[in-house]
């Protein structure tokens, strides 16, 4: 007889590169954990991206919450068991959705400080949309768990969130893109300044691989957060 797994509920569309990325990821991974040739119970609730970062821009963060918790709702009455939101930019709100939603949710950076920890980074850069690495979500976290956050300079942030908005969002992956970030990277290894690099935005694991750089790590949130939420579905 089959065993129950919970059934995985996804707030996807943000962006839909990584929403096929973590769709693949979650499948090829529950089927190596498990041993068995069967396929999880996903629900995907693509939601509307344009208007997601309109309110994060124009910080209207009480109507993102609003926004947001009505899309779990979606995955709640469809019977989800276990929700996430397949993106980093929207943890801005976390905290007050997992006061909102009554379903288990589990965060990417709640899981990427365990990795991390886990690890032995203490000093580690951020790459991800400007919400992601100038707001205080990711950082506050490392913090109270006694790592550091480190962000690029102010002029290499705007160019990574441009990239970000503009190319890997709408799934484009340039050459020319990935050798201005790993340089980028780069430059702040050399400096001393990180030990390990988050690449939080879940499109950039689609054009950084770990392979690219020799010297230090490039922690995949996407990925860690795939593991995490297995180990609640599959109760282990």
């Amino acid at each position: 007889m089959t065993k129950h797994y919970k059934t995985i509920g996804m707030i996807g569309g943000i962006a839909p590169a990584s929403t096929v990325d973590y769709y693949n990821r979650i499948i090829s991974r529950f089927q190596e954990r498990t041993g068995l040739r069967e396929y999880p119970s996903i629900i995907i609730n693509s939601i509307n991206m344009t208007h997601m970062m309109n309110l994060i821009t124009n910080d209207h963060l009480e109507e993102l919450v609003d926004f947001l918790s009505e899309e779990i709702f979606v995955l709640e009455k469809a019977g989800a068991k276990v929700i996430f939101m397949a993106s980093n930019t929207p943890h801005l709100v976390y905290e007050p959705l997992v006061k909102r939603v009554k379903t288990k949710m589990v965060s990417i950076v709640d899981s990427t400080i365990g990795y991390a920890q886990s690890k032995g980074h203490s000093r580690l850069g951020l790459f991800g949309t400007l919400p992601t690495m100038e707001g205080d979500f990711f950082q506050d976290g490392f913090d109270a768990s006694g790592m550091e956050i480190i962000t690029p300079m102010p002029d290499e942030r705007k160019y990574i969130h441009k990239i970000y908005m503009e190319e890997l969002v709408r799934g484009r992956f340039l050459q020319e893109t990935k050798e201005r970030l790993l340089s980028i990277a780069k430059r702040m290894y050399v400096e001393g300044q990180i030990d390990s690099l988050i690449l939080g935005g879940t499109e950039l694991p689609l054009i950084l691989k770990s392979s690219d750089m020799e010297d230090i790590e490039l922690i995949n949130t996407a990925k860690i957060h795939v593991e995490r939420i297995l180990d609640i579905a599959i109760g282990s």
